[in-house]
């Protein structure tokens, strides 16, 4: 088998891997594991990729079963590690990463357990027989299906349905941007639905509410604060794709580590922001006696200048003509395969 047969073979399985697991490192581990696998075989393979599904199905389910106490303990809401790539990247491929990659069907698929998981993706993404997908996940023909029904009940009323039109949606998240810069809270609240959500997942790392935030005002207010606060001088925006979806990467120097005073700090200001009794400015100036009083900031040490990593991958789901939901990934641990 030559290195082109064992590269296609190698994204067939992180694909599989990385819709099973949420995590871009522990895909790519899990895919090269099943690579190595199948290159030590002595005998013949009549279908690598099915070969390759089942062994990368398999040790996924393992990795799901010891890492779930991991994520039950997880600080705020939990998102998937993004995949970045440069808009237009071609309808085929755009159409595929938004139905089955979307980070919305990812948060989606945690409620199931790591069984379920395997077999609805082989049903509903791969399109396995229920036949295939037993003898894949060492389970009976009938408990296949049964896994497979159960799923699609826990996923039915939630799974994500986006506007088609890609043009709009990226029209949308530019308007909105723009907004949360200009602190323009009208444009913002009307951009969003009544009931949107906003996720952000810091793991406890970086500043970030470490709870979801709902409804279109206090996510207006949240977006035209952080834009205010955010060292713009020294960050890079770019607008990417986000698992199929219109999103933003904001680079810059690499930050200190969250300090406990500025934790503190963003808990008090948060609330404060909640309850309507502090403006950007006000929360600027709340965030900057939060650094003097930790003795530093947010900024790099000298010797880090030169070393720009990922600040945070914002996403926006967009649903009749109204952003429905922002997900932004700010957690270091989750952005250095960026």
């Amino acid at each position: 088998m030559g290195d082109r047969e064992l590269e296609a073979l190698r994204r067939h399985g992180f694909g599989v891997a990385y819709r099973m697991l949420g995590s871009v490192s522990e895909a790519e581990d899990v895919a090269q594991e099943a690579l190595l696998r199948l290159t030590r075989q002595e005998g013949p393979i009549d279908e690598p990729a099915a070969w390759i599904t089942t062994v990368v199905t398999r040790l996924s389910i393992n990795v799901l079963k010891s890492a779930r106490t991991r994520r039950e303990s997880y600080v705020g809401p939990w998102l998937p590690e993004p995949l970045v790539e440069d808009p237009a990247p071609g309808p085929a491929s755009r159409a595929e990463l938004a139905d089955s990659l979307s980070l919305a069907l990812l948060v989606l698929l945690e409620r199931l357990t790591p069984v379920e998981r395997a077999a609805y993706l082989l049903r509903e993404v791969f399109g396995y027989e229920y036949a295939e997908i037993a003898a894949i996940i060492e389970q009976t023909e009938v408990n296949s299906r049964q896994l497979v029904t159960r799923a699609r009940k826990h996923l039915e009323a939630s799974r994500p349905r986006f506007d088609a039109d890609e043009a709009a949606r990226d029209a949308l998240l530019e308007r909105f941007l723009a907004a949360a810069e200009e602190g323009d809270l009208e444009a913002l609240e009307e951009l969003l639905a009544k009931d949107a959500v906003l996720y952000a997942d810091s793991g406890g790392k970086a500043m970030a509410p470490q709870e979801p935030l709902v409804g279109a005002e206090l996510i207006a207010r949240f977006m035209a604060a952080v834009a205010q606060v955010r060292p713009s001088g020294e960050l890079e925006s770019r607008r990417v794709r986000v698992n199929g979806q219109p999103g933003r990467v904001v680079r810059g120097p690499a930050e200190r580590p969250l300090g406990e005073a500025e934790r503190l700090a963003a808990e008090k200001a948060l609330a404060l922001l909640k309850s309507g009794d502090v403006d950007a400015k006000q929360l600027d100036t709340l965030m900057q006696d939060a650094r003097d009083a930790g003795g530093g900031s947010t900024r790099p040490v000298a010797q880090e200048q030169a070393e720009v990593r990922v600040w945070s991958v914002l996403t926006v789901d967009v649903v009749e003509g109204r952003i429905q939901a922002v997900r932004i990934v700010r957690n270091p641990d989750k952005l250095g395969h960026l």
